[in-house]
């Protein structure tokens, strides 16, 4: 029996080992250096390099960029694209939310418009986009936004309809006011909702601006990873490919953090 327990200590002591930070970040590393290792092999081995470089030629095309300034420039601008339509399209798709969520005769009369907007996906509307604001960065603002906004809208509706409606007629009961409902009641049951668009809109916002840049624009991640294919500079391209992910990775991790952190109180299950 003694044995027994010591064995069970020991396999439970391993197993928290594994799922602590520092194991989870011991096994990511293992994972992301298998990666790296298998693309340096294909790159290599199997496929042409210029077609597939080798991690090496992209990491040293990426510290050329870097020192050059260049890919930080197109790096600066990528981001603060994103940040500008995913700020604005996340704030109006949480009011047009709000307000389809409270309001039985806003959400019948927008239904058919969000139902066939939504799924005419933002590439498309690059060439209309380009018509109206020119290639310059309203055209890039209005892609971004037009992908974050659906998106934020559906879950801050579904948060709003999501509440109990015992707490809205207890709030009714005791003599709360429509303002007091939706500041204390509405509002906070739908927080957990509306960060969760925000997080899922956050990855479409990342995938529009490079289409938007790819096609028209003279500069940022989507500009460089083009005219890196039309100069047959493959590192170059899939160096602008690892900082697009990494910054996505990133931004993704902090927008988890601060969810986690600041908002703990209204995730699901609290």
């Amino acid at each position: 029996m003694g044995t027994a327990r010591v064995r069970t200590r020991l396999s439970d002591r391993n197993r928290w080992n594994w799922s602590s930070r520092l194991g989870r970040i011991f096994l990511s590393g293992i994972s992301v250096a298998a990666a790296l290792t298998v693309w340096q092999l294909l790159s290599t081995t199997v496929l042409i390099s210029i077609v597939f470089p080798p991690f090496t030629s992209t990491l040293r095309a990426l510290t050329e960029g870097i020192a050059s300034g260049e890919l930080l420039g197109h790096l600066s601008i990528t981001i603060r694209r994103v940040i500008f339509g995913f700020l604005i399209g996340s704030a109006a798709g949480a009011f047009i939310g709000l307000l389809m969520g409270s309001f039985g005769f806003v959400r019948k009369f927008l239904d058919p418009y969000i139902n066939f907007l939504r799924f005419v996906t933002p590439i498309a509307w690059i060439t209309p986009a380009v018509i109206w604001f020119g290639v310059n960065e309203g055209s890039k603002l209005f892609l971004i936004i037009y992908a974050t906004v659906f998106i934020v809208l559906l879950n801050t509706m579904a948060g709003v309809i999501h509440i109990h409606r015992d707490r809205l007629r207890m709030a009714n009961a005791f003599g709360a006011r429509s303002w007091q409902i939706f500041l204390y009641i509405t509002l906070p049951g739908a927080v957990g909702f509306i960060l969760t668009g925000m997080r899922v809109a956050l990855g479409n916002s990342f995938m529009t601006v490079i289409g938007a840049e790819i096609l028209s624009a003279s500069s940022g991640l989507g500009y460089l990873i083009y005219t890196s294919r039309v100069f047959f500079e493959a590192d170059v391209m899939f160096a602008a490919i690892l900082v697009l992910g990494l910054l996505g990775f990133a931004t993704d991790r902090l927008f988890a953090t601060v969810q986690h952190r600041v908002f703990w109180r209204y995730q699901a299950g609290r």
